[in-house]
């Protein structure tokens, strides 16, 4: 207003070019300044901190530097993935160092030749092998009867211990069902063929 009214000049253009250089100014920044304030947001919610094992999106290894434009993570293929924090914000992202239990799984398809009582006995002898002292918590269950197959269920709960003991405490309880399968002659579905040809 003052170049127009005291220097009569055509201030018409100038606007429209600040207003031009201004929007494009904004576009440019929009990204950068969204990651900062995601960055504010991280450090004042605090949903995980340096040293937290998480997985966002597909991305799953431990935080080792939350810096004001990304999140840098080491995965576990040993690899240093940066996350912008926009989407470390927006994403569902799953703490996993903040779990009370680990949990693991263990799906049995039983021959259809097994009768109810081979099945029953099973699954009490199941139940004794998962009612060990590294397991706070256990089901097992006949889960499902298919055309194919008797399905045994069953889930268990540890403390929350790394993966590799996890994965000891896993292998011992397989191996434990193994042994009792064997010892009681029980067959996995598929572990026998029987081929009939007719007329």
């Amino acid at each position: 207003m003052i170049l127009n009214f005291a220097f009569d000049l055509n201030i018409g253009s100038l606007i429209t070019g600040l207003s031009i250089v201004g929007a494009a100014i904004a576009l440019a920044l929009r990204e950068s300044l969204e990651n900062l304030i995601a960055s504010f947001i991280i450090f004042f919610d605090k949903p995980f901190t340096t040293g937290d094992l998480v997985k966002v999106q597909q991305i799953t290894g431990i935080v080792e530097k939350i810096g004001l434009r990304s999140t840098r993570i080491r995965s576990d293929q040993k690899t240093w993935v940066s996350v912008p924090n926009k989407q470390m914000v927006d994403s569902v992202l799953d703490n996993l160092s903040l779990r009370t239990q680990r949990r693991g799984d263990l799906r049995l398809e039983l021959s259809l030749q097994t009768n109810s009582a081979k099945v029953e006995s099973l699954l009490s002898k199941i139940k004794k092998v998962l009612a060990a002292e590294t397991i706070e918590e256990a089901n097992v269950c006949l889960g499902d009867i298919s055309s194919n197959a008797l399905v045994l269920l069953a889930d268990y709960y540890t403390a929350p211990v790394t993966m590799r003991e996890f994965n000891t405490i896993r292998e011992e309880i397989n191996l434990q069902v193994l042994k009792v399968m064997e010892e009681m002659k029980i067959e996995l579905t598929g572990a026998n063929m029987e081929v009939r040809l007719s007329k």
